[in-house]
C-alpha cells in the first residue's frame, strides 16, 4: 500500500522552526553563557539601537544612512577617526564626548598625547563637576595601561549600572608607547609589539562593549608608508590591522584649509571621508568647518545640501527661499545669515523642517532595483584601498 503523502503548511513549518530556534538559543546560553540571540527578537549586541552625535547632522547622516538616527557614532561599537595633524580629530572627539554628557552618560577621555586643555574643553560645551559635568580624564603611559583602563571601566559599569551610557575616546593610538618601549633603551627594536598588544586588547574587550551602552572612539594619525613603490593609499594608520578590522566605522579626515576672519585664523576646514562602514554605504564625503573655540556649527553645512537637493531655491544672488511642504509656509532669508536666521527661537518649526530635509536629502537608496540610474562598477580610489 503506497505511503500517504503528508503536506505541511508554511505556518506549521514556521512554528516548528521558531520552537527549535528558541530551544537552540536557550541551550547555548545555558551551556556557554549569554552568547546566543535571535536576530530581530529582543536585544542583540549586533543591533545598533543608540547613536552619539558628532555635532554635524551632515556627517551623522552619511554614516548612519538613517533619517531617524540622532547621531552617527554607534553605541556598542568601535569607531576609528584618523587623519594627518591639524585635521580636527581631537575636536571632533570632544564633540562626541559632549553629546554623551548631554545625554546623561559618562564621557571618558584617555589622553596619551598630553594634549587636552580643560579651558578649551569648556569652550566646546563640556561641563565641569560643579555644573553637573562628569568628564573622566585618564593619562596612562602605555598601550597595556590603556586596555587595563578600558577593561576596568567596562567591569565597573557592568557591576554598578549596566544601562549607563558611556563613551570612551582614546587620543591617540599613534601617540601611545608600549611598556617595553618605555622601559627599554633608545634604539631598541619594538616593531610589531604595539600592534600585537592592540589586537590582544580588542579581542578581549570588543565583545563586552556590545552588551553595554558603551561606545569606543579611537583616534589615530596617518603616516606615509616607508620603502619601495607604494600602490594604493600612500598613507597608513599605526597600530596594525586590528583597529581597522574591529571598527564598525572608519572616518578619515582631510584638511580643507584654514578658516579665516580677516587676517586671523579661527578654525580649520575638514573633509571627512567614510572609508569603512558596516552600518551604511561607505566612501561618502562631506565638507565642514571646525572652529577652535566651539567645534562644529551644525547648521552651517545645511544650506549647501538643501540647495543641491532643490529643497532650497536661490531667488537672487544674496537670498534663498525654502517652502515647507508640510505647512505650505515659505521661508525667505539672506544666504550669509542662514545660521543666524534658522537658530532664532521663533523659527523652531523651520529649523525642524530643514533638519529633516537635510537628512532625507543625504539618504542613499541601496536597493539597485529601486534606482533609476544604471548600476556600474568603478575602481577604488587610492585612499579607498585598505
Amino acid at each position: 500500500m503506497p505511503r500517504k503523502k503528508v503536506t505541511t503548511s508554511e505556518n506549521a513549518v514556521d512554528a516548528d522552526n521558531s520552537v527549535l530556534t528558541d530551544i537552540i538559543v536557550d541551550s547555548l546560553n545555558k551551556k556557554i553563557g549569554d552568547v546566543a540571540y535571535i536576530m530581530g527578537k529582543g536585544e542583540s549586541p549586533a543591533e545598533v539601537k543608540e547613536w552619539l552625535s558628532t555635532g554635524s547632522t551632515v556627517l551623522d547622516t552619511i554614516i548612519s544612512n538613517d533619517p531617524e538616527a540622532p547621531g552617527g557614532i554607534p553605541v556598542g561599537k568601535l569607531v576609528e577617526i584618523s587623519g594627518e595633524a591639524a585635521t580636527g580629530k581631537s575636536l571632533l572627539s570632544y564633540m562626541i564626548l559632549k553629546d554623551c554628557q548631554d545625554r546623561g552618560g559618562i564621557p571618558i577621555l584617555i589622553d596619551t598625547e598630553n594634549a587636552a586643555n580643560w579651558s578649551f574643553l569648556k569652550l566646546l560645551g563640556l561641563k565641569e563637576q560643579a555644573e553637573g559635568g562628569n568628564l573622566v580624564y585618564l593619562q596612562p603611559e602605555t598601550i597595556e595601561e590603556v586596555f587595563q583602563g578600558i577593561e576596568e571601566i567596562v567591569r565597573r559599569i557592568r557591576e554598578n549600572d549596566k544601562n549607563k551610557l558611556c563613551c570612551i575616546v582614546w587620543d591617540s593610538i599613534a601617540g601611545t608607547s608600549t611598556k617595553a618601549e618605555i622601559q627599554g633603551e633608545y634604539g631598541d627594536s619594538t616593531i610589531g609589539l604595539g600592534a600585537r598588544l592592540i589586537g590582544q586588547g580588542l579581542r578581549k574587550s570588543i565583545r563586552f562593549i556590545g552588551n553595554q551602552r558603551i561606545s569606543l572612539v579611537f583616534l589615530n594619525q596617518v603616516r606615509e608608508k616607508i620603502g619601495g613603490m607604494v600602490f594604493g593609499d600612500p598613507t597608513v594608520s599605526p597600530g596594525g590591522k586590528a583597529v581597522p578590522f574591529f571598527s564598525s566605522v572608519r572616518v578619515k579626515l582631510y584638511s580643507g584649509g584654514k578658516v579665516k576672519a580677516g587676517q586671523d585664523t579661527i578654525g580649520v576646514g575638514i573633509k571627512p571621508k567614510i572609508i569603512k562602514n558596516r552600518l551604511g554605504p561607505p566612501h561618502r564625503e562631506a565638507e565642514l568647518k571646525m572652529y577652535f573655540n566651539r567645534g562644529l556649527i551644525d547648521e552651517e553645512s545645511w544650506l549647501d545640501v538643501l540647495l543641491k537637493a532643490d529643497v532650497a531655491e536661490k531667488i537672487s544672488q544674496q537670498k534663498s527661499a525654502i517652502t515647507n511642504t508640510e505647512t505650505g509656509e515659505v521661508y525667505e532669508f539672506q544666504n550669509r545669515k542662514f545660521v543666524e536666521w534658522i537658530r532664532k527661537s521663533e523659527n523652531a518649526e523651520a529649523h525642524a523642517f530643514c533638519k529633516k530635509m537635510v537628512k532625507q536629502s543625504l539618504i542613499i537608496e541601496q536597493d539597485p532595483h529601486k534606482r533609476k540610474e544604471e548600476v556600474t562598477t568603478e575602481a577604488l580610489g587610492e585612499d579607498e584601498v585598505i
